[in-house]
Parts: structure tokens; sequence; C-alpha cells
């Protein structure tokens, strides 16, 4: 494979795991303010209407999500070299800096999330060698830019971002339809 192309896909990869993870920092941040608002307006909703405690009795989902570890020779290369360099027990110079990259590093390769790891390498000053990267690694950037614009799909589609972006009156119609789809009556 040319290295031209790995080149382009690995840099057109790289920004838009940037602008993503930007805007879903920007969107989390904004969101758990929203759903605190909205579970306080839901409650006071119910409380109004005689439904009951919303919270009293939930449908939980357990969701037991493992990443892919890292596979290709040039991923676990990578890795290596973040955990040598900021391993705990190697007394470093601004070690708890360090230590907290290792073990970020560590859940990164554990959720098999390689943007995370870059971003992760670049802080402590290692870059990925671009001609190493195979197509295995551009489809794991590739899937893990996708897992977090699946996040900001999720946040702009929930009950909570579609309240808070409704007017007055449309915000109990929200509720209700939260309320019919969460909770048994």
């Amino acid at each position: 494979m040319p290295s031209e192309y790995k080149t382009k896909q690995y840099y057109k990869l790289r920004r838009q795991w940037k602008e993503c993870k930007t805007e879903y920092s920007d969107l989390k941040f904004i969101f758990d303010k929203i759903c605190i608002e909205f579970s306080s307006q839901l409650s006071a909703y119910c409380v109004r209407n005689d439904l009951g405690d919303p919270f009293a009795k939930t449908n939980k989902s357990s969701q037991n999500v493992r990443g892919e570890e890292f596979t290709t020779s040039s991923s676990k290369s990578f890795f290596r070299k973040i955990v040598t360099s900021t391993h705990p027990d190697k007394g470093l110079k601004d070690a708890e800096k360090k230590e907290k990259i290792y073990h970020q590093a560590t859940a990164a390769k554990k959720d098999g999330n390689l943007q995370r790891l870059y971003d992760l390498g670049k802080a402590v000053s290692i870059s990925p060698d671009i001609d190493a990267i195979t197509l295995k690694d551009l489809d794991l950037l590739e899937h893990n830019t996708n897992e977090i614009k699946d996040k900001i799909f999720k946040i702009k589609n929930s009950y909570a971002w579609i309240w808070f972006s409704s007017n007055n009156n449309k915000r109990d119609g929200v509720f209700l339809s939260f309320i019919e789809s969460h909770f048994d009556k």
C-alpha cells in the first residue's frame, strides 16, 4: 500500500477525531447540566400531574461493552513506548502526570481506542511511525472516530437534549413521551 495513502488517511482520521472529541467534550459538559435540570423538572411535572415518582423504579439495562485490544504490531509497539516512558516504577520527573498517562494508556488499550492512545503519546512527545501504520490501524482509528460521532448523535437525540431545545409549550409533550417509553404504567 502506498505510504502517501496511509499518511493522508492517518491525518484525516486524526483531524476528524480531534474535531469530534472537542465537540463531544463541549456537548457533554452542557448535557450533564441539562440532564440534572431535566430530571428535576420531570420529577416536578410528575408530582404536579399525580404520576408518582418517575425515578422510584427505572428500567436499567447493563452494557458490558469491551473494546478490542490492539492487534497490530505497530499499535502494540506504540503502546509499549508509552508504557515504558510513563511506568510508575521508574521514578520519573513529573511522576504523577506520567502515572496518570500510564493508566489512561492502559485503559485506552483495553478499550481498543487507538485515537486516545495517540493523544496520550503526543502528551509525552511520542509520535507514531506513520509508515508502520497498517490498514487495520486505520480501520481502528476510523472506528474510534465513529464511536465518538455516535455519542454526539445520542446526546443530540436524547430526551433531555430535545426537552432543553424545545419551547415551553412542547416540553410537557417531551416529558409524556419520555414517561411512556421508559416507565411502567
